[in-house]
């Protein structure tokens, strides 16, 4: 049997098992398979299984076998990862791996889609406020009514838009009792300082609605997001929200913690490939350069604890399928120059005017 003819025998074979396993197969075998701490290492029959259930669940099609051959062999090697990932696991609290849509996706795939690396920055040329306060012991806007829905950025480098939109949803639903979802995509489509889907900054994209647009935003109703870059509209479009300003925020704990007291805020970050498969938990960024570069953007809504380990609560532009609905649990680690995953390599942004970092904010009523 030649090499061509072996390949075909096991794209056939492989399909074949895959049609006779299909019928009995449910979603709660994830666990079935890989334990109910998903640390147990798949048999390649278990594997195929496991893989027939997730195309299913997402509704995966792939264009012909040799791209579904591909993908599996991707999927078998992201499962062996996750699984010895989560054997380690020391507290019922650390970071927990899953299966999610990105499970056949390589992480070199994930980065051109998604990642766009920035160098770090310790604020030169910016004027950084260096809030001061005595916090409570925890924040969540969530409950507040400052964060809108779990969005997913789909196949587009946006995440900084999404971030700036975040911040500015926050900062007017707290000062206006309004919560709307407003549009990441006429920062998108008209932010001409940054690049599109290629990747951006949340402060350029603040800086467009503050100094170009009037400090107004539409909202993601009249200005819909599309996943791609298109002619801005911003001049036909009604708007929503107002903004005064925003403010550069501290890169530092403290600052951070004492900023996300008062409003969310957006912050920079650098992905590996364990965070792709993030599932719930402490994220401490174990696989993490100490670069302090950066390559993404999320929203800090809130902060907590468990068993004495403090965390930020982070929502990302994925969708609620990934994560816990959407949110990660990101460690507060002091003892990292510049914190877990570089999230202090970049200042944070609110969407409000900077004070002098004097004050000593509280979260009483809005």
């Amino acid at each position: 049997m030649n090499s061509h003819t072996s390949n075909m025998f096991s794209l056939f074979l492989f399909t074949t098992l895959i049609c006779v396993s299909s019928s009995s197969i449910i979603q709660d075998q994830y666990y079935s398979i890989l334990g109910p701490n998903l640390d147990k290492l798949p048999s390649e029959d278990e594997a195929i299984k496991l893989f027939q259930v997730w195309k299913r669940e997402h509704g995966r099609v792939y264009k012909d076998l040799e791209e579904m051959a591909k993908k599996f062999e991707i999927f078998v090697s992201n499962v062996k990862s996750i699984t010895e990932s989560n054997a380690k696991r020391s507290s019922p609290y650390s970071f927990l791996r899953g299966l999610n849509q990105f499970a056949d996706w390589s992480f070199k795939e994930f980065q051109e889609t998604y990642l766009h690396e920035l160098p770090m920055t310790r604020g030169s040329g910016m004027n950084l406020t260096d809030f001061n306060c005595v916090a409570p012991s925890s924040v969540d806007w969530r409950s507040r009514g400052a964060v809108t829905s779990v969005k997913d950025q789909g196949s587009c480098g946006s995440c900084w838009a999404f971030g700036a939109v975040g911040a500015i949803e926050g900062a007017y639903a707290i000062r206006t009792g309004n919560l709307i979802d407003l549009s990441p995509q006429e920062i998108l489509d008209c932010d001409s300082t940054s690049s599109g889907c290629n990747g951006g900054l949340a402060r350029k994209g603040l800086s467009w609605v503050t100094s170009g647009n009037g400090g107004a935003i539409a909202s993601h109703q009249d200005y819909p997001y599309v996943a791609m870059q298109g002619t801005c509209k911003a001049s036909k479009t009604r708007n929503s929200a107002y903004i005064d300003g925003y403010c550069a925020v501290s890169q530092s704990d403290n600052a951070f913690m004492c900023a996300t007291v008062m409003h969310p805020i957006s912050m920079s970050f650098y992905v590996v490939d364990d965070f792709t498969s993030y599932k719930s938990g402490i994220y401490d960024g174990p696989n993490c350069p100490d670069s302090g570069s950066t390559n993404h953007a999320m929203l800090i809504v809130g902060y907590d604890s468990r068993d004495g380990v403090g965390f930020w609560i982070v929502k990302n532009s994925w969708g609620s399928e990934w994560g816990m609905n959407g949110y990660a649990w990101i460690k507060r680690d002091t003892s990292k120059p510049y914190g877990v995953c570089a999230m202090f390599g970049r200042p944070a942004y609110s969407a409000t005017k900077c004070s002098d970092g004097s004050q000593n904010p509280s979260i009483g009523s809005m």
